[in-house]
């Protein structure tokens, strides 16, 4: 007799729109049940979604358990949910930089802690960083620092979770076409040492929306690292970012950093 195969359960944040939505997405098309965790007001009534400030472990702690609870047990956890933020890092305001670590980092390991002891041999966490992480551009400095912070908690993960036979993944994608960009918080106060950089940097990253990835061909390419039966440590997803990290390895990341400082420091 063949053994009936048991539903696996994708644990999602951010999972109500953007990238998240999309690999939500793949992961119902591909028979899994997904349960999203998110700030957004869209109640379900099937217990597949879960209103929750990912920044209070507490509350953190109680939805991961009653997931668990509830479905036995938490085959994917994917941490999509972040914010961005752009401007010159001597202007920051202190306050929106630490809400966004801890919404980028410490609510990406509160769901990795909670989640961790419900996990079987063979699940998959994803963490979803950013290109930023190993290409720093002026003016989103403390975006990338979250983002960097991101990465090498995944690389912790990865070694730490080996023998439990849990992979972990850090997926660093390039632009996408998402409200990301409409939701970063935009700072462009400036001073006489820069000017309107700040400013006209800003406004070239947005000109590109148009060519942007779509969520859903990001989602494509995380959705195949979900998949395998052993996930790479990390991956980038742009062509042109590839070829940049190419560049690095020639290079040296010195060459990187002018050439980005010549691109995004114009007055």
């Amino acid at each position: 007799m063949k053994k009936e195969q048991v539903q696996k359960i994708a644990v999602i944040t951010g999972g109500a729109s953007g990238i998240g939505k999309g690999i939500a997405d793949q992961c119902r098309a591909g028979g899994y049940k997904v349960i999203v965790i998110s700030l957004e007001d869209l109640p379900q009534d099937d217990g597949t979604y879960f209103k929750c400030d990912i920044t209070n472990e507490q509350k953190v702690k109680e939805v991961i358990e009653t997931i668990a609870k509830e479905q036995g047990k938490i085959d994917v956890l994917v941490n999509c949910a972040g914010f961005g933020m752009s401007g010159a890092l001597e202007l920051s305001d202190s306050a929106v930089a630490r809400k966004m670590m801890d919404v980028n980092f410490w609510g990406a390991f509160y769901c990795f802690k909670y989640a961790v002891p419900f996990m079987p041999r063979g699940s998959k966490i994803i963490n979803i960083g950013s290109v930023c992480a190993l290409f720093v551009p002026p003016w989103r400095g403390f975006y990338a620092a979250t983002k960097s912070a991101v990465q090498s908690l995944s690389y912790g993960m990865r070694m730490e979770l080996a023998h439990l036979g849990i992979d972990v993944c850090c997926v660093n994608p390039g632009e996408v076409k998402t409200n990301f960009t409409k939701s970063r918080v935009k700072n462009f106060q400036t001073n006489e040492r820069y000017g309107k950089r700040i400013e006209n940097a800003t406004l070239k990253v947005d000109a590109g929306e148009d060519h942007r990835m779509t969520p859903e061909f990001v989602a494509k390419k995380i959705y195949k690292q979900i998949k395998k039966k052993k996930c790479r440590h990390m991956i980038i997803i742009s062509k042109k970012y590839t070829a940049l990290n190419i560049l690095v390895g020639l290079f040296g990341m010195g060459f990187v950093l002018n050439m980005a400082t010549k691109i995004f420091s114009k007055e």
